[in-house]
């Protein structure tokens, strides 16, 4: 299970820090799923930055978890 959440914080990391340079650079449209979300336009550094937050509150809380068991 552990390995499960690690992944899904992983995967929000790269999402979230990737997209964030891809917008602040004015890159175009990449693999970034921030990019194909119509409900996502115009919100999409602040989407970057929760996706950021969020994948380090999961992989924190992966890290203690394992610590405690």
């Amino acid at each position: 299970m552990k390995e499960i959440i690690s992944g899904i914080s992983l995967l929000l990391l790269i999402q979230g820090v990737g997209g964030l340079l891809n917008h602040l650079t004015n890159g175009g449209k990449s693999w970034f799923l921030v990019n194909y979300i119509d409900m996502f336009q115009g919100w999409e550094i602040a989407i970057d930055i929760l996706l950021i937050a969020i994948g380090g509150v999961i992989g924190l809380f992966s890290i203690k978890k394992s610590s405690l068991s």
